[in-house]
């Protein structure tokens, strides 16, 4: 690997104008780029995390992260934590030999940014005032997965660019809601979905003493190549549930969304997630990566809580009138702890 390309531009401008008055400053953007990976001709690597250690004396306010690449960065998940989580050098290294994990992560710090699938580019946009607050010497960890399907080798990395707004300009301050399904197992030659619910008021009540009552911001969606539907949903005490984001769309797009409006949950009980597929193949697919599937979810809300969940065991119920196989999924732990 080339030596750690590393820069990091802060800029601001101030200029003089009548009566020793001054314009606005422009808001710092921070940009930086890991070291390159080498990726084999039809290769994989996983199981490797990369990190930047931000050296920041002061609080940062994100509001717009954008993520470029070289190629072959089939996904990877960002987040921050004090700068001495995951103690040791900065640059490319074994997630396991530092005991990464991206939940545990996520409650750490919390979630700076989640790439879709095969996107070369992706721009992560909160609302006018709303941002994720990066305490003073944090750092910027992931975990990523690359696969090379081209028939050369080739030497790839990737960079944010960040912009922060000072803090009289803030307005609300974003923690993440994550789910995962990995009771996956999808059947071939058909179109499968996957559905699981997660009781949220049980968390509010113990953390925060108060019934769920939050607004979801933007939405991320994650699956493979198999992936073509994808829907949030809140959902009330008698089961009747409400779309927060919906949509229909495969891989190599940017599968996130601003929310605007922002979407009350006006007390519901809980969230539920819903993922799709059809398998083309002779196999079944499960939860995992290169040549697998995955259904996971990030949502950025204005709760002070940090919510992170997983699935237990699946059910199978079969086709429906249109032939599509469902199956619902049990919500396993759902992990809580009060935001920063």
């Amino acid at each position: 690997m080339r030596p750690r390309i590393l820069s990091l531009a802060l800029s601001l401008s101030l200029a003089a104008c009548g009566q020793g008055t001054a314009e606005p400053a422009i808001n710092p953007t921070l940009t930086h780029s890991f070291e390159p990976i080498l990726v084999a001709e039809g290769g994989e690597v996983s199981g490797v995390c990369q990190s930047w250690t931000l050296g920041n004396e002061e609080t940062l306010y994100v509001s717009k992260i954008r993520q470029r690449n070289d190629g072959a960065w089939h996904h990877s998940n960002w987040f921050f934590v004090p700068e001495n989580t995951y103690e040791g050098p900065d640059g490319t290294w074994d997630c396991d030999e530092r005991d990464f994990h991206d939940v545990s992560a996520a409650l750490a710090g919390g979630v700076f940014f989640a790439q879709s699938t095969q996107t070369f580019e992706e721009l992560q946009a909160f609302q006018e005032g709303a941002v994720l607050e990066i305490p003073p010497r944090y750092r910027v960890v992931g975990g990523i997965h690359l696969l090379n399907v081209s028939a050369t080798s080739m030497e790839t990395a990737l960079t944010f660019d960040i912009e922060t707004i000072p803090e009289e300009e803030v307005k609300i301050r974003l923690r993440p809601i994550a789910f995962t399904n990995t009771a996956l197992d999808i059947e071939p030659r058909t179109e499968s979905r996957y559905g699981m619910t997660c009781r949220l008021d049980a968390q509010f009540q113990s953390v925060l003493g108060t019934p769920p009552d939050y607004n979801v911001y933007y939405v991320l969606a994650h699956y493979h190549e198999w992936g073509n539907y994808f829907r949030l949903s809140f959902v009330d005490d008698d089961g009747s549930d409400r779309t927060i984001f919906e949509l229909k769309s495969s891989i190599g797009e940017p599968l996130g969304s601003t929310i605007e409006p922002p979407i009350p949950s006006q007390g519901a009980s809980g969230l539920r997630v819903e993922c799709g597929y059809l398998n083309d193949t002779d196999r079944r697919l499960q939860y995992g990566l290169g040549g697998q599937e995955m259904c996971v979810f990030l949502a950025y809300t204005d709760a002070d809580l940090k919510i992170g969940a997983a699935s237990a065991t699946n059910t199978a119920l079969g086709p429906n009138e249109d032939g599509v196989y469902m199956n619902e999924t049990s919500c396993g732990p759902v992990l809580a702890t009060l935001a920063d």
